[in-house]
């Protein structure tokens, strides 16, 4: 996709990896042809419990999943990852007065007939109860700093000591405001290239004050789940399954499935049984075992394989010795062989990484990181450097991991690789999904394995809100002034190819401090029913591939 004109801030320049599987062929009444009377039923493996499915709060993909199903907002992606107006009409640009003359006002026209799925209208007053819900320093979300060019929303969110009074009066300075049912203005204190994405992403979509109110907490659990998207919640039995139906009030166009079935087999190697019995209709393979299913006489036959905008390894918690020491994060990402984990782990899937935004996205740069290329003999100088040449001295380090097949395959790779590369007997704690994400979340942990997925195409997505002082998602208690200043001067700079070298100075600092060894870019790996039809998977994919457009599927037995 093309640069759009300075003010009208669309998707950025992105070479989007994507694959399109499938096509679907609808007739009267919401019906697909040729379907006869196959049952309309996806059956898929969300691999574990959903920490939280409130859009404010959410952090996590398996979580993005479910939302994205039961939420839009006032846009969404296409297949190209370009942008597209959902309940908004149209997308703001200066031309349309959508967007003001200094870039900083934006007018957001709803469509009228978009409801909730009790029937009530969406207005645009529930954009701007859940925009300021999100904002707000009780619900703590991870990402609201996405959101701090919003006049007054880095003020309210950091409010949290402050008396009611103050955080009410604070609340309503946010620039959020609903003129009437069917348009929303939001003020920017500083112009933002990226702001029209951000309005695409969960953290945006509305919500209804009167059923979070009325629930509390439970708000998010069926029959209280009220969303305005193609399906709804029908039934959470935890730590099994979710089960979603189609919004029979649903404003656009409906659903092809009459039910989606999301498991949580935690077990990889039980979730592949499952599909070759035919009790899944898509599923993740055991890493390491590609191979296997590519000389598959069957499942060869149903591999679905595409790279997307995701980057992989380990997450240093800075807080937690021996890993505030630069030395020692630079020895072991220098001590991990990047080539045998996508030969042997991998097997062959995916790229090996040495830096943190992905190829594919505006401001990948194929030569950082080149410093640490597996060197098994200058990981153990760089070890020494940090004060260890006597590996005993070191404190102990802990892996914490979501407990499954595919992880704990990953974890005894690490392990055998820091024992024999620096001497380390690497210490393993699986956690059960649910709470090593809370722990996580929390900061409570030494070492991770995880990554980042791209939520919009564009490197402000990347590196402010998961290496800036004040970002929330930096897990990694990471801060570095000179990443701030750029960070700060990139947010701002509306010349396409000055913002993409500041981004790049920046990425810079991150990858020579190493809060996170970069080993490997992500390439999706499953098999799928060749009953699936009319799939579309984008490079921006959460949980489970093709979330994007699952009210196009259907089934075709």
């Amino acid at each position: 996709m093309g640069k759009k004109p300075r003010l009208t801030y669309l998707a950025l320049a992105v070479i989007a990896l994507v694959t399109l599987i499938g096509s679907a062929c609808a007739g009267p009444a919401g019906t697909t042809t040729g379907t006869g009377n196959t049952p309309q039923v996806l059956r898929l493996n969300l691999a574990g419990e959903p920490n939280l499915i409130d859009p404010s709060r959410m952090s996590w993909t398996n979580e993005a999943t479910v939302i994205k199903q039961v939420f839009v907002g006032m846009f969404s992606f296409n297949a190209d990852l370009t942008l597209k107006s959902v309940v908004a009409k149209e997308i703001p640009t200066v031309a349309n007065k959508g967007i003001s003359a200094d870039g900083k006002t934006y007018t957001f026209n709803l469509n009228p007939n978009v409801t909730w799925s009790d029937g009530k209208k969406v207005t645009a007053k529930d954009f701007e109860y859940s925009i300021k819900r999100m904002l707000s320093p009780e619900i703590a979300s991870d990402y609201a700093s996405f959101y701090f060019a919003i006049a007054g929303a880095e003020a309210y969110n950091a409010a949290t000591d402050k008396d009611a009074a103050t955080k009410e009066q604070l609340k309503s300075a946010v620039g959020v405001k609903a003129v009437n049912d069917t348009t929303l203005q939001i003020t920017l204190a500083y112009q933002s290239p990226t702001f029209l994405q951000l309005m695409a992403l969960p953290q945006s979509f509305p919500l209804r004050e009167d059923v979070i109110a009325a629930n509390g907490e439970k708000w998010t659990e069926p029959p209280n789940y009220i969303g305005n998207g193609p399906f709804v919640l029908t039934e959470w039995v935890h730590q099994d399954h979710i089960t979603l139906k189609p919004n029979s009030n649903y404003w656009g166009a409906k659903p092809k499935l009459s039910e989606i079935q999301l498991k949580m087999i935690t077990d990889i190697n039980a979730s592949l049984a499952a599909y070759k019995n035919n009790e899944l209709d898509m599923t993740t393979v055991q890493p390491g075992t590609e191979k296997t299913i590519m000389a598959d006489p069957v499942l060869s036959k149903e591999i679905v394989r595409f790279n997307d905008l995701a980057t992989y390894g380990l997450t240093f918690n800075l807080a937690v010795p021996p890993f505030d020491n630069v030395k020692v994060r630079q020895a072991i990402t220098t001590a991990i062989d990047r080539d045998t984990f996508i030969d042997k782990i991998r097997n062959g899937v995916g790229k090996p990484a040495t830096s943190w935004i992905p190829p594919g996205m505006p401001g990948y740069n194929a030569n950082l990181g080149s410093q640490y290329k597996f060197d098994k003999a200058k990981a153990k100088q760089l070890l020494s450097d940090a004060g260890y040449s006597d590996v005993s001295k070191l404190p102990p380090i802990k892996f914490q991991y979501a407990d499954s097949a595919g992880n704990k395959t990953i974890a005894q790779f690490l392990q055998a690789q820091m024992k024999d590369n620096l001497g380390i007997d690497l210490i393993l704690e699986p956690m059960e999904t649910k709470a090593f994400q809370a722990a996580y979340n929390a900061k409570q942990y030494s070492m991770k394995w995880g990554g980042w997925i791209a939520d919009y195409p564009d490197p402000e997505n990347w590196l402010p809100e998961l290496y800036g002082t004040k970002g929330g998602n930096n897990k990694q208690n990471y801060s570095s002034k000179q990443f701030d200043d750029l960070a700060a001067q990139a947010k701002v700079e509306l010349d396409n190819s000055k913002r993409l070298q500041l981004w790049d100075q920046a990425q810079q600092i991150v990858v020579d401090d190493a809060p996170f060894a970069f080993i490997n870019y992500r390439e999706r790996f499953q098999v799928r029913k060749p009953w699936v039809k009319g799939m579309v998977t984008t490079a921006m994919d959460a949980s489970l591939i093709g979330d994007f457009f699952w009210d196009q599927i259907y089934i075709q037995k």
